[in-house]
């Protein structure tokens, strides 16, 4: 008599009885740390450049444009300031455009509306309070003398600073 078979299918049940399913899946869990740090800090952005796009020669009255800088800053500020430099160009204290061909037109920056004084280099055209996250549009506008010029392509640059 064989008794080996009835103990090997025992033995068969019982295992198969305690071994969990191939298809059965384990579920774990975890966290996921998140952070951020918002700096403190302020940006300035040229919103509108001066564009005097052409310029008529012919003219008998100056040619006046309207630009803006945006201040923006993370936290409300007091008391900050922006200043204009004085031009890659400027001569005894004229801002001037060059041409390609090295002629020079001359222009000035006014802060007001009216034009009624022009922005000397590092003169503030702003000082004041800032609210946080909300731009702060500054209206600056650009003035050509009425005058003859050379023909050409003229361009400037004009450091702006941000002091807060």
């Amino acid at each position: 008599m064989n008794h080996t078979t009835p103990k090997v299918a025992a033995l068969m049940g019982a295992l198969l009885a305690v071994a969990a399913p191939a298809f059965a899946a384990d579920t774990v869990t975890s966290n996921l740390g998140v952070s951020a740090v918002v700096l403190d800090t302020c940006t300035l952005n040229a919103a509108t450049a001066l564009s005097f796009a052409s310029i008529d020669n012919s003219a008998p009255t100056s040619q006046v444009v309207p630009g803006s800088l945006a201040v923006i800053c993370t936290s409300t500020r007091s008391d900050i300031s922006v200043s204009l430099g004085s031009g890659e160009n400027a001569s005894g204290g004229t801002r001037r455009m060059i041409s390609t061909d090295g002629n020079y037109l001359p222009y000035s920056v006014y802060a007001d509306a009216g034009h009624s004084s022009a922005v000397a280099a590092a003169e503030n055209i702003y000082s004041g309070d800032v609210t946080a996250a909300i731009p702060l549009v500054i209206p600056v506008y650009g003035q050509i003398p009425a005058g003859s010029y050379n023909a050409g392509l003229y361009s400037d640059t004009i450091l702006v600073t941000l002091t807060y």
